[in-house]
């Protein structure tokens, strides 16, 4: 979507959720949903998914909720640590946001977490995989914390050995963050103890343009395997490398490299991401419905950061306000809390409920890509694991 039409876009919500609010009780006090992610830099196409999902989210519930008219704020972390602290400080002590969706990537969650502690302001992470944050959640200290999506060590726990059926050697290759680095060292003790031999480990900056000389050395490795954990953007980049160098392997990602924006970025040669086997928490055809959906509204196809940001804010975040005001009289930060380690609820993504780290457990997703198209083939159930001390 070009600058134009981006603008034209938030013109149009503003206005949506404006006519909206005209439904809401004239003295109803608004209820802010802040949005921290990366809205510039190199994955802003993150944030922008995020805003894309938080938008419609809003607008399907019709701008409101149980006459309160909902404001979305959003604040750029530029999925960094520092701009993150930044970002989480603005939503908490300048917006004065009543629940926070966030942040778009593991570096920026994991460097929020003291602040929105202290901050006392429920929050909750739709995306970020990186299982450092589990043992600070709830009973590890930070009760305001909430978190949707699964962690990698759970999900590897059930992708590994799924792997390891046909796989003797594996390389593995990651994006320079603690999304990808956390991701690694989830699966490298797997892998071990299931006979794997790691034959070569690789870590990216975002935004890298050349990935040959690595991939010249990876294909000197002779892998039966490579586990990609990358989003779409450089994802797309290292792919397309790799078939021009002749990576002669199978491909597993814990990414979004099956994804309909994968396909955008690729679609001059939709063989690029042909039968690549992918574990995640969302696949295209999940939820087909919503799916047509969110293609009809925005013109572009769905995608994880979309998907997952729609679905915590208009399943999660959305019934946490209305049971706040239903139950307690008031949607504030306390009570948006309270119902929120409260949750149950059957979504297209599975059963929302949290643990006692304020850790759920929706469904796990295999995808793939076959003839240039994305197939979503099965759920796996996943269960809490061991994340140690």
């Amino acid at each position: 979507m070009n600058r134009l039409k981006f603008v034209l876009f938030v013109s149009v919500v503003l206005l949506v959720v404006s006519g909206s609010a005209l439904y809401a009780q004239d003295d109803a006090t608004p209820i802010k949903i802040g949005l921290y992610a990366p809205m510039t830099g190199p994955v802003a196409f993150l944030g922008e998914g995020f805003q894309y999902g938080a938008t419609i989210a809003i607008e399907d519930l019709g701008g409101e909720i149980e006459g309160h008219p909902l404001e979305l704020v959003v604040a750029d972390n530029k999925c960094n640590p520092t701009d993150a602290v930044t970002a989480i400080r603005q939503l908490i002590e300048v917006d004065e946001v009543d629940v926070i969706l966030g942040g778009g990537c593991s570096s920026a969650t994991v460097a929020a977490q003291d602040v929105i502690k202290e901050g006392e302001t429920p929050a909750v992470s739709a995306t970020s995989t990186n299982p450092s944050i589990y043992n600070g959640m709830g009973v590890g200290g930070n009760i305001w914390q909430f978190r949707v999506n699964p962690d990698d060590l759970i999900m590897a726990s059930a992708f590994a050995s799924m792997i390891a059926e046909d796989t003797q050697r594996i390389s593995l290759v990651a994006e320079n963050t603690d999304f990808g680095r956390g991701a690694i060292t989830a699966y490298k003790p797997i892998f071990e103890e299931l006979g794997l031999e790691i034959v070569t480990e690789d870590y990216f900056d975002l935004g890298t343009a050349d990935y040959r000389p690595a991939l010249t050395r990876i294909r000197a490795s002779q892998p039966d395997s490579l586990l990609v954990v990358m989003t779409e953007r450089d994802g797309s980049t290292f792919m397309r490398q790799l078939r021009e160098v002749g990576v002669d392997a199978k491909i597993y990602s814990r990414g979004s490299l099956t994804s309909p924006l994968f396909l955008e970025y690729t679609e001059d040669d939709p063989t690029i991401g042909e039968g690549i086997i992918e574990f995640s928490f969302w696949a295209a055809g999940l939820d087909p419905e919503f799916d047509a959906h969110f293609l009809e509204r925005f013109d572009t196809p769905n995608s994880p950061h979309r998907g997952m940001s729609y679905y915590v804010t208009r399943y999660v975040i959305g019934e946490a306000i209305r049971n706040a005001i239903l139950n307690e009289g008031e949607a504030t930060r306390q009570t948006i809390r309270d119902e929120l380690e409260a949750t149950s609820i059957e979504t297209p993504i599975g059963l929302i409920e949290f643990d006692d780290h304020n850790q759920a457990y929706p469904f796990g997703t295999l995808q793939t890509i076959e003839d240039g198209k994305t197939v979503f083939f099965d759920t796996v159930e996943l269960v809490p694991v061991d994340h140690g001390e």
